[in-house]
Formats: structure tokens, C-alpha cells, sequence
């Protein structure tokens, strides 16, 4: 069995979703201020109730704006940096042999990703350590010997061997 991420597709998905929320948060921004200096400029005499209006709406986009870029934005930053960097980060290829993977979801370097445990050969040492899948459903067997390639301790590559 093997094992490949399909990093240019990855990629324009992840430049694709970036784009659309860049332009939505810039949309909305307008929108805000449009409707902030409407309010402003054709208030009168009363102003003071347009004022009032103005703030409000100021100060939830200002909460939008912060729950936007922490939750939201942020995830989708750090998937599209990943991809980007792809092309001119240090890709290297190991032998290992594979122990076992843990079903657990964990955030590492700001993507949602399957913890492994693998025994590397260091010379005439074994050592074990934690690498990481996108891939949920990812099956090699306890013992197997793989040939995997990684970026940032995740795996694109992964090829079985005897």
C-alpha cells in the first residue's frame, strides 16, 4: 500500500479558500464603512442616535473581526502557508518501520493532523518518534517497513516495502 498527498491540489484548495476569505472579510470591511460614514454624513441635526448606530455597528465588527481572525482565518492561514512553503522546504526521506497510529486529531503547526509512531534507524540506534498524517483511514500493519517522505514531521510520501 501506499500513501501520497496531492500537494498541487492541496495547494489550489488551499489558495482558494484563503482567496474567498480575504475577499469576504474585505467586503464586509467595506460594507461597515460605508455604512458607518452614511450614517455620519446624513445624519442632520439629530445625529446623535446615527452616532449611536454607527458604534454598534463598529463594535461588532470589531468582535467579528477578532473571532474571524482567530478561529476562522486563522486555520485556513496556516493550511495555505504549509502548501506554499512546500515547494522550497527540506523534504527529507527515511526508512522506518512503522508502530502504531493513534486516531486522535491533533493541532500541530496550525493543521488538524493523525499522531504516528515510527522506529527510525539512527546508525546502530532504534529510536521511536511521532510523525504525523492528514490522513485518518491510513492503514500499514505494526512491523511494516516504509520508505516515507515528511515536511515539517507530516507525511506526503509513504511507500511499503519487505
Amino acid at each position: 500500500m501506499n500513501y501520497s498527498v496531492d500537494v498541487v491540489f492541496e495547494y489550489k484548495k488551499a489558495k482558494s479558500t484563503f482567496s474567498r476569505l480575504s475577499l469576504l472579510f474585505s467586503g464586509v470591511l467595506t460594507l461597515v464603512i460605508i455604512a458607518d460614514v452614511l450614517l455620519v454624513a446624513l445624519a442632520g441635526e439629530e445625529y446623535r442616535i446615527n452616532l449611536i448606530i454607527s458604534s454598534i455597528i463598529t463594535v461588532l465588527f470589531a468582535w467579528f473581526a477578532i473571532f474571524f481572525f482567530t478561529s476562522i482565518y486563522g486555520d485556513v492561514n496556516n493550511r495555505y502557508r504549509y502548501f506554499k512553503g512546500y515547494e522550497s522546504g527540506v523534504k527529507p526521506t527515511e526508512e522506518v518501520e512503522f508502530i502504531r497510529k493513534t486516531n486522535t486529531l491533533c493541532y500541530v503547526n496550525g493543521l488538524y493532523v493523525y499522531p504516528i509512531n515510527v522506529l527510525y534507524m539512527d546508525g546502530l540506534s532504534k529510536q521511536e518518534k511521532v510523525i504525523y498524517t492528514f490522513d485518518e483511514s491510513l492503514s500499514f500493519m505494526e512491523g511494516d517497513k516504509l520508505t516515507i517522505t515528511t515536511y515539517q514531521r507530516i507525511i506526503i510520501i509513504a511507500e511499503k516495502h519487505s
